[in-house]
């Protein structure tokens, strides 16, 4: 990545002319993980001393080749009986560490950041989907109202989509916040040319005819590979050569339903399923914005995607041509009847691709994301409020 970034070498006089900066996560795989790389790698390249805290993981193992530094935090998932060590822990990494700034991903690290900072440094926060998304009643009546007081701990909220902002705010979220919009490197994730699609598909044992479909994700309730499942014998029924290509953490242990489905577990080559595949499938019950999609649209793969939060902006725009379909949520009938639409016509496939392509390029392009960031950064250090931040990001 070649990012130059104005005033990069001035961020803020009362602090340090390169500042240090704390990314605190939980997750170590997927796309919140690959978004923690790509800030480490642009992060460093421009000055920055930064430190990852978070557990052992894939996520650890890249940090140092990215020119970071890890600090290890063991942490779960949800909220338990850890939480209290989680947080003395943390409070430790950041007493050694002594970063100008705290950059917490997710909720589990929004959570323990927050209750250990206390705004006593500058704080920012980025969901990367809501915790009161994924809630039971009780639960999620309780993680709204943390949510809502712990804005007056979090100098600024990021939101990696317009409707993820919007959804925070019809429940009370109040915090300055700024939308920036999930970004992929588009030379990582490039269109394949055609000897490149015929390679991918051979080292999967496919044939060139053979319609493939890909849904990349750790296996969850949230991703809805379940719902990919019980779409797939009815594509089947009209395609009966048709693949569905599971890649992500676990899937290996998904009760598979029938043939046409394979499940091949993380990968660190994800381009190349992309690559083998026709259609990118996105059927989550909840997201901020995917970044597994945004990576499939780059490939220049069109996409069917469920209608949560992110995925219109990305799939959509006014009159121009659409990079996919938007369908319903929990709704494996609509899903095999978009997929059915596109295996029929593969003029329709190509024509969404190279539309899903252009809107990457034009929108979500991950050194406009990092430049986003990194004026964000400087607005916290600088002590500006919300409104007197730099412009956003073009919609």
């Amino acid at each position: 990545m070649n990012l130059q970034l104005p005033g990069s070498s001035q961020v803020c006089a009362d602090h340090k002319d390169t500042p240090t900066v704390l990314h605190v996560a939980q997750p170590t795989t997927g796309g919140v993980a690959r978004v923690i790389e790509g800030l480490v790698r642009a992060q460093t390249t421009i000055g920055y001393t930064v430190t990852v805290a978070c557990p052992p993981g894939p996520l650890a193992d890249a940090i140092e080749s990215e020119g970071g530094r890890w600090a290890r935090w063991d942490s779960t998932r949800q909220p338990g009986r850890s939480l209290i060590p989680e947080l003395r822990a943390l409070r430790g990494i950041i007493a050694k560490t002594e970063p100008d700034l705290v950059h917490l991903h997710s909720s589990k690290a929004g959570l323990v950041g927050r209750l250990g900072i206390r705004r006593r440094r500058p704080t920012v926060f980025q969901p990367h989907a809501w915790s009161f998304l994924a809630s039971s009643a009780l639960t999620r009546t309780l993680a709204i109202h943390w949510e809502q007081c712990a804005t007056r701990w979090t100098d600024l909220t990021l939101y990696c989509s317009r409707a993820e902002q919007a959804a925070g705010q019809r429940r009370g979220v109040t915090a300055p916040g700024r939308v920036v919009l999930n970004g992929v490197d588009l030379d990582t994730f490039s269109p394949p040319s055609a000897a490149e699609r015929t390679a991918a598909r051979a080292e999967l044992g496919l044939s060139d005819h053979a319609s493939v479909a890909v849904v990349v994700g750790r296996a969850c309730h949230q991703k809805g590979q379940d719902i990919a499942l019980r779409s797939w014998k009815r594509v089947r029924q009209v395609f009966p050569d048709a693949l569905l290509i599971l890649a992500g953490e676990g899937v290996e242990a998904l009760p598979l339903r029938g043939e046409g489905v394979c499940a091949l577990g993380p990968r660190s080559d994800v381009r190349r399923v992309f690559l083998a595949a026709d259609l990118v499938l996105a059927p989550s019950r909840w997201e901020g914005m995917s970044l597994s999609l945004l990576e499939g649209m780059a490939c220049a793969r069109s996409t069917v995607a469920t209608d949560v939060a992110g995925n219109r902006e990305a799939l959509t725009q006014g009159d121009l041509p659409g990079a996919g379909a938007i369908v319903g949520t929990d709704d494996p009938v609509a899903l095999s009847s978009a997929v059915i639409e596109r295996f029929a016509q593969r003029d329709l496939l190509a024509a969404e691709g190279a539309a899903a392509r252009q809107r990457i390029e034009q929108r979500f392009d991950e050194q406009a994301t990092i430049q986003s960031i990194h004026e964000s950064y400087q607005a916290v250090l600088d002590g500006r409020s919300a409104h007197q931040l730099p412009g956003q990001r073009r919609r």
